[in-house]
């Protein structure tokens, strides 16, 4: 409703609010004006012929004085007014009271006043319609100059009023207008079947028409309707209530706005704006509906992006957001058209396949999912790549419910994470325990620490010329109070995931320089470092407090990287290698060979030690195969560098004479020794430094 309603002058004297002018509108309805709080600001002649209260006795007091509670009226008329304020109309049925004690059944119908965009503003226009008038005057129509009229011609609704015999007695400018009708059709006489002839269309034009033809039926069957149709491009909601004398008001509202906007909201309520694939509730919305379908079929995909945080970190928030758009449209170009893809949170995606039904359709689409997201991707000027790994689940033969699907695609992507080099598992029961035993696991391991839990073995590097110890690897193991002595390999995992490394990458330099202190000047104690300590940007600060708490020479410590640990950013390792090396500490690059940029790194980072990769020492039989040419290449380039060279993973005599052979400075392995704890690792000192 118009906000010039409140100045019209033939109503109100405004800004006092006083009682309305009379109006000859119907004997059975009276209307009054109410503010936002519900209080009557407004009291027509006709309010107060119906109610016997006069405008001195009701202005300024609340509506809800004219129903009593004791008959449910003040509940009624809270829903009406309710449903005005959030749709700008409300309508219900309930019981009013007279002045002089007597009652009477009344409907309220409440119009909140709008502004141009329909929105409700301050006030509201309440008719009452004193149900138990029977005979109600049955004349041409109204006026046009009556103050009812100029009501309905201010009213953001159409309105038309048609008579007993079905012919049009009045409507306002507002009904033609919303419904794209001719002024032909709105003459007066014009009967209800022609205007729903009209609005039905052409035969064959879908479900309006039929709902159109039901409300035919209503008004032959004199009851009341509300419909929503298309018309015109439009959604217009139509609404008719039959009066005691067999007139009929019709109502027409145009709802195109208010559905744009509600499917505006729903669309953002179930959409990542960043990445325009569903969210995690579009996703539950999604699989809800699919669960319920009787002999539906479908899989889902949960998948994580290997390197996301390395870009995120390294290159910033606009690199990482950049990424997962491009990732997202990679993903969408995979999708049948049935298909759904999504965006969690993060790293963490979804796809929900339809248009692949069997294992092997459902396999071939993963593996080209995996393919398209291994491509290297260009960010920001940068080119760089990411791993994935998928976990699948089948509906319904691994879950018969949202949450089951979502719970065992879960199981099945950690065990892709963890599993082959495919990265792609289908769930299987067996899983579930592999995940309890692993949800145990993370939930001892938060507290290690704290509980002083973890320990370190040392394994020496031996001199194969002197055969003297020259130094120890530290390893840390997690002494379990109940399972024992856990490896690493059964709990880093974990602790990489958990975001732990950094802390325990912390205490294990502590402990091993403090260890080391105790052994002769001239043996070295090598440290781990991890991709997590790397990034976190304070490792020369945690070298120096390490050093200086144990009292440890910095030429008797070395770290030890992986490639891995430096791919993600080179001149960054560069500038912090060089710093730990202008301090004397000494670097090795651990497993070489197995990355791609080995050869560069020798030449552009300042290392002291090369570990050659178990898997070369493995493969080197009797030195005539690859892997001996590997190793005696290695060997001869450490040489020419001036650079360690160590063979890990040394298990037999032949492999020891072939590497002496080939002057590798020195071997790590269990021909030589175990890992041991600490006090093993002396005895083992006094027994190779004579």
């Amino acid at each position: 409703m118009d906000m010039a309603f409140l100045t019209d002058s033939s109503l109100f004297l405004c800004p006092v609010p006083i009682g309305l002018a009379a109006a000859p509108v119907l004997p059975d309805h009276f209307i009054c004006l109410l503010d936002r709080a519900g209080d009557i600001t407004g009291w027509s002649a006709d309010a107060e012929r119906i109610s016997g209260y006069r405008a001195a006795d009701i202005l300024g007091r609340p509506f809800s004085d004219l129903f009593p509670s004791d008959q449910g009226g003040v509940g009624v008329l809270s829903q009406a007014l309710e449903a005005a304020w959030n749709w700008g109309r409300g309508e219900r049925t309930g019981t009013a009271g007279r002045k002089d004690g007597s009652r009477f059944r009344a409907q309220v119908v409440v119009h909140a006043f709008t502004d141009d965009q329909g929105r409700p503003t301050v006030g509201a226009a309440a008719f009452i319609r004193d149900l138990t008038v029977q005979k109600l005057p049955a004349g041409p129509h109204c006026p046009a100059d009556t103050a009812l009229d100029i009501i309905l011609r201010k009213l953001s609704e159409g309105v038309a009023l048609f008579a007993a015999d079905h012919g049009l007695v009045y409507c306002n400018a507002r009904f033609g207008a919303i419904l794209g009708l001719s002024e032909d059709l709105l003459r007066y006489g014009t009967s209800s079947d022609q205007l729903l002839s009209e609005l039905m269309g052409a035969p064959g034009d879908g479900g309006d028409a039929m709902v159109l033809h039901q409300t035919h039926v209503g008004l032959e069957e004199q009851r009341d309707w509300t419909i929503e149709i298309r018309r015109l491009d439009r959604s217009v909601l139509l609404s008719c209530f039959v009066l005691p004398d067999g007139r009929r008001v019709v109502t027409c509202d145009d709802m195109t706005a208010r559905r744009q906007a509600e499917s505006r909201a729903t669309y953002l309520e179930q959409h990542d704006p960043l990445t325009a694939l569903a969210n995690l509730y579009g996703l539950q919305r999604h699989l809800q509906i699919h669960c319920a379908r009787p002999g539906n079929r479908f899989s889902v995909f949960y998948f994580d992006l290997f390197g996301f945080k390395r870009v995120n970190n390294t290159m910033g928030h606009a690199a990482g957001d950049e990424l997962l758009r491009i990732a997202a449209g990679r993903i969408r170009a995979i999708l049948g058209s049935s298909d759904l893809g999504a965006h969690l949170r993060g790293n963490k995606f979804a796809i929900v396949a339809h248009s692949e039904q069997e294992d092997g359709g459902i396999d071939a689409l993963a593996r080209r999912l995996r393919t398209a997201l291994t491509r290297p991707i260009a960010v920001l000027g940068h080119e760089v790549t990411v791993g994935v790994g998928i976990g699948i689940v089948r509906f319904p033969e691994d879950g018969a419910d949202r949450d089951t699907l979502l719970w065992n695609a879960d199981i099945a992507l950690q065990h892709a994470k963890d599993g082959d080099a495919s990265r792609i598992r289908f769930y299987d029961p067996d899983m579930d325990e592999a995940r309890r035993r692993r949800m145990e696991l993370e939930r001892d391991l938060r507290f290690a620490l704290e509980r002083d839990e973890f320990v370190l073995y040392y394994q020496p590097f031996l001199n194969l010329k002197t055969n003297r110890i020259v130094g120890f690897e530290a390893l840390i193991r997690w002494q379990h109070p109940q399972r024992g002595l856990v490896s690493p390999g059964d709990f880093i995992p974990a602790a990489e995931s958990m975001g732990l490394m950094y802390d325990i990458g912390v205490w294990t330099l502590d402990a091993a320089c403090r260890e080391a202190v105790g052994w002769p000047a001239d043996t070295v104690v090598s440290v781990n470092v991890s991709a997590a300590q790397f990034r976190h940007g304070g490792l020369v600060e945690t070298v120096k407090r390490a050093l200086a708490c144990s009292g440890l020479d910095a030429m008797r410590l070395e770290l030890e990287i992986t490639e891995t640990a430096m791919i993600d950013d080179v001149p960054h390792a560069g500038r912090v290698l060089r710093q730990l090396r202008d301090m004397g500490v000494q670097i090795a690059l651990d497993d070489f060979g197995t990355g791609y940029s080995s050869l560069s790194f020798l030449h552009s980072l300042p290392f002291t030690r090369i570990k050659i990769d178990r898997s070369f020492i493995r493969d080197m039989g009797n030195g005539m195969g690859d892997g001996g040419a590997i190793v005696r290449a290695i060997t001869g380039l450490c040489g020419s560098l001036g650079v360690v060279a160590t063979a890990e993973g040394v298990e037999t005599q032949a492999q020891f004479d072939y590497l002496k052979q080939v002057n590798c400075s020195e071997i790590q392995g269990f021909f030589f020794s175990y890992p041991c704890p600490a006090a093993e690792a002396r005895k083992l000192l006094d027994v190779h430094r004579d």
